[in-house]
Parts: structure tokens; sequence; C-alpha cells
């Protein structure tokens, strides 16, 4: 059975420039709610945790206002992880306005993942639901691993695929003990300066061909965390359209850590063509579809290993 984890309602400040609550606040609802049902296990080491895995496929948009409410459940667990469900809903309102799967660990002083106690893993097990059907991912396959697939630094950046510029991990980007905060984690990827040769992607409207006033929502998207860096740490994102449909795109996104070349984390999304006018999807201009298939990286797609 789902229970109740966490209120809230969409507040100006989390109103973008499509209009609607920011995909960042959907993600910021699940976390508390994942922080709030961790909490409720008796067996759970103290400290942080890191939600190592996040898969979120969105529903409907939240306006201004709207009170939600989120609904979550325990899919099961293992030494590695637990597995959480949660759903977004407004309080006023039928239907969802997002399903998440949390694969979740805790961690030690030094930010690494640690094993689950057996007390936890029996009691989660004890209380564990069904998959729910209407959770299940739409496009992304959750079976495979972007982190193994994705392309090295070396590759990315002779493809210049960097949609960020590098920077350096600040303080205030991290806790007490030096370390990325793991609430932040798509600030890895969306933080620091544009290169000059990167355009017509981002929080921009651009006009459309009937009149349109067109943006990027995203639909569906995954979250994969290799390790958080620390303060000092160099890094740089990268980014590459896979696979262009009618409505949508599907892009892989990656983190990295310059000093060593290891990825920190991947960002795989399918975002759609926004219409604000008319609150609905529309079908890729012309223009665009060019440009993101004269730089199609197929062939970094994430496949079996």
């Amino acid at each position: 059975m789902l229970q109740v984890t966490q209120t809230g309602s969409v507040t100006e400040d989390q109103i973008d420039h499509l209009g609607h609550m920011n995909v960042r606040f959907y993600a910021v609802h699940a976390h508390a709610a994942t922080r709030i049902l961790l909490s409720s296990l008796d067996g759970w080491p103290g400290g942080e945790h890191l939600v190592h895995d996040a898969y979120t496929r969105h529903r409907r948009e939240q306006l201004l206002g709207t009170p939600l409410l989120v609904r979550s459940g325990f899919l099961g667990a293992d030494r590695e992880g637990l597995r959480i469900h949660h759903e977004l809903v407004p309080a006023n309102a039928e239907g969802l306005a997002a399903t998440f799967v949390h694969n979740v660990s805790p961690t030690g002083d030094s930010g690494q993942r640690l094993p689950v106690p057996d007390e936890v893993i029996d009691a989660v097990r004890a209380a564990t639901i069904e998959p729910l059907p209407y959770a299940a991912s739409r496009t992304i396959n959750l079976h495979l691993d972007p982190l193994t697939a994705a392309p090295s630094l070396r590759v990315a950046q002779q493809r210049r695929l960097e949609v960020r510029k590098p920077r350096l991990i600040t303080a205030d980007e991290c806790d007490e003990s030096g370390c990325f905060r793991p609430d932040a984690t798509m600030m890895l990827l969306w933080a620091g300066e544009l290169p000059d040769h990167v355009q017509g992607w981002g929080p921009d409207l651009y006009e459309g061909p009937d009149g349109e006033l067109m943006g990027w929502a995203v639909m569906e998207a995954r979250v994969r965390l290799s390790r958080l860096p620390r303060v000092g740490t160099r890094i740089q994102s990268f980014a590459a359209t896979i696979a262009i449909h009618e409505r949508a795109t599907h892009r892989m996104s990656w983190c990295f850590d310059l000093d060593t070349g290891g990825i920190l984390c991947s960002f795989e999304s399918v975002d759609v063509a926004f219409d604000t006018v008319a609150r609905t999807t529309m079908v890729i201009p012309d223009g665009f579809r060019r440009r993101y298939q004269a730089s199609l990286q197929a062939d970094l797609a994430p496949t079996e290993s």
C-alpha cells in the first residue's frame, strides 16, 4: 500500500520559462519523500544517502498554486540498495503529475556507497509493493547501464559535445564534509557557462512556423550517479542527441572529472517540443530537426554491454 510521504505546493520560484513547475522541483518533491521514507526505517544507517539511479516519467504540467502530495512505497531491497516508487499528484484534481523510481544506498563519511544492512532488507521486503504498470518507463530502457555505455572524455571532447565550459566545484555546492550535495545532482550538468558554439537548446522560447511559442519540456528522464565530486574538482558536462522523433528528441548528457577522466554521472532524457500558447506538444520545426539531425550521435545510445 502506498503512503503519503510529503506535501507541498507549486510556488512562484518554481515556475520556469514554460509557465509551469520546472522539472527540477518535481525531483525536489521526490527526493524529500525518499528522505522521509528512509527515516521511518529501523536500522537505516545514520548520515547521508545517495539516490544513485533515479527515473522520472512526467505526466502533466503543474501550475502556480497547485497543492501537491507524494505517495510512496518500497519496490524491493538487496545489499546494493533499496528501490522506491513515488508518485506526485495534485491534491485538488485527478491524475498524476509524475512517477519516479529511486534506487538508494546509504553512504559513508567520504560519500562512498555502503551495503544495506540485513535488517533493513528484511523490513523492506516485508512491506514491498508490486511494480505499478502505469509507472513503467516508456522510452528509456531501465535495464541498460548508461554509465558503462558512456563515451570516454576524449571522445566527447573530439566530437565537440561540450554543453558547459570547464568549472570548479565550489564550497557552497557541497556539504560540511566537502562533498557535492546529493540533492543537487542536476547542477553537475546544468550549472556553469555555455560554450560559444552552443545554441538552440536551453531555457529559451522560439517562434514556431505557425505562430507557436516553443520550448522544450522533459517527458522522461533518468539520472545515474557514479560518484559525487568534492570541493575543487574540475568538471565539464557534455551532451548528444541520440534519436529524433516527430515531436521529441532523445538525448544523453554526461559529466566528467577533468583531472581523472572518469565519469561522474549520466542523464538520459526524452524532450518534447512544447507549444506554450496552446499548452500542448507540437511537431518539431524543420529548422530544429535539420540542426539535430546534422549532429546526431546515434552510436552513443546505451546498448547491452
